[in-house]
């Protein structure tokens, strides 16, 4: 038997023993609005989670079906603050919902790049606190598998020349583990939808995972099999209208679960709507120094009329609140001008000679200049803030409609089989594995 044939049969093996097959579609079309209330209840009858964080995971686990049809493909970060979180479970109930999934914890690089060329899978990592931190060639592939013409590239030996070979990295990934946070470069965290789990407390309850019926989690995939091929055009087209609070980046995250969410009508919408805004909330990273020098400083302008400000004045405005902590910056002594200086030029705002209405001639700004940077670095201030400043408190936010009864069902049943459809094979090159 020849290199190639051994591998192909080793490729059909390892598949075989991943079980990495497809589920054959439902038999009749299915209603997604139904389909997506019941993998929500299924998955809060066996972990511990916030609402939004549950809607993030049901709309993730679909969008898996359907990755190819998005641009990108976001990672899903399900972190907690400590062990007995329920953060593996959470991965072992995404393992049985979700398309191909293909579970591992401290796999080579090598052997994880060659799997998704090969297979395509949903790839779920657990315990990726323990080696994902030291590990870039990892979260190279995390990141780059993040964008539909994601590749890594490595130089294979091909009959008896090196060349370099490409694998196409692309697909959905899920990785688990504690504080994932202060572990995860900015760039990999960037490209996740994050779910924060939370340990049990007395009087929570949920239901032990290795006694579930298998039977129902094998039903729910074949449903979500059938619902995404139905949708698929619609699915293709994406969805445009992405909340304007989310930035670039999240909204490319979020895109592929809103198109799901679209197709099950205008109640899922809404929740995507309201746990993408809320998980944005809730996981928004500290702003840096400069960030929030430049806040503070956007407050205390806003009350100021002249055209140039002393950097003097500035400084004595920053240091009126001692809540901003500006008088006492440096170990107790205020920040300095040079200080100020320097971070402000990294916004292109740099200190000069400025003529004031004295005649005096001090070092300063001139005030236009903040306007585009608070536009671009700040955005629009908060209803929060301009409440304070107006000693107004916003209105609470309408509390949630209640959601329908979820249930695992579907609609106008068919008396036509459906085919099973073959996976899409993934393009590999003539290299021995």
């Amino acid at each position: 038997m020849s290199k190639k044939s051994l591998a192909k049969s080793a490729s059909d093996d390892l598949e075989d023993f991943l079980d990495l097959s497809p589920p054959a579609p439902w038999m009749s079309p299915v209603t997604g609005e139904v389909l997506l209330d019941a993998l929500h209840e299924t998955i809060r009858t066996y972990v511990i989670a916030d609402d939004c964080y549950v809607t993030a995971m049901v709309l993730w686990i679909t969008h898996t079906y359907s990755f190819r049809q998005f641009h990108y493909s976001p990672l899903l970060l399900i972190n907690a603050p400590e062990r007995a979180c329920g953060k593996s479970v959470a991965l072992e109930l995404i393992a049985r919902l979700a398309h191909r999934s293909f579970e591992t914890a401290n796999i080579t690089v090598a052997a994880l790049f060659r799997i998704i060329h090969l297979y395509g899978p949903t790839v779920l990592i657990d315990e990726a606190d323990t080696f994902l931190e030291s590990n870039p060639e990892m979260a190279g592939i995390l990141n780059k598998g993040y964008e539909h013409r994601g590749v890594v590239v490595r130089v294979e030996t091909i009959g008896d020349r090196l060349q370099p070979v490409p694998y196409r990295v692309f697909g959905p990934k899920a990785i688990a583990g504690i504080a994932m946070e202060r572990r995860l470069a900015d760039a990999t965290l960037s490209r996740c939808v994050r779910v924060q789990m939370r340990r049990k407390v007395q009087g929570e309850t949920v239901q032990r995972l290795r006694s579930a019926d298998r039977g129902l989690f094998a039903t729910l995939r074949s449903q979500i099999h059938r619902f995404v091929a139905d949708q698929q055009q619609s699915l293709r087209e994406g969805h445009t209208d992405m909340p304007s609070e989310l930035s670039d980046r999240e909204q490319d995250n979020w895109e592929p679960l809103f198109a799901v969410a679209r197709c099950a009508g205008p109640r899922w919408l809404a929740k995507a709507r309201e746990a993408a805004l809320s998980i944005k909330g809730s996981t928004e990273e500290p702003q840096s120094m400069s960030n929030n020098l430049l806040a503070d400083i956007r407050e205390v302008l806003a009350s100021y009329r002249d055209r140039y400000i002393p950097s003097a004045k500035l400084l004595e405005l920053l240091f009126k609140d001692s809540e901003m902590g500006w008088d006492s910056y440096n170990r107790g002594f205020p920040l300095t001008a040079r200080q100020l200086a320097k971070n402000l030029s990294s916004y292109g705002i740099r200190s000069k000679t400025v003529r004031m209405r004295d005649a005096s001639t001090p070092k300063g700004y001139e005030v236009r200049e903040f306007e585009e940077v608070f536009k671009r670095y700040l955005g629009v201030p908060s209803a929060s803030v301009d409440a304070r400043k107006e000693g107004t408190v916003p209105a609470a936010p309408a509390a949630p409609a209640a959601p329908a009864a979820p249930a695992v069902a579907v609609a106008q049943a068919s008396s036509t089989p459906i085919a099973r459809s073959a996976p899409v094979p993934y393009e590999f090159p003539d290299v021995d594995f």
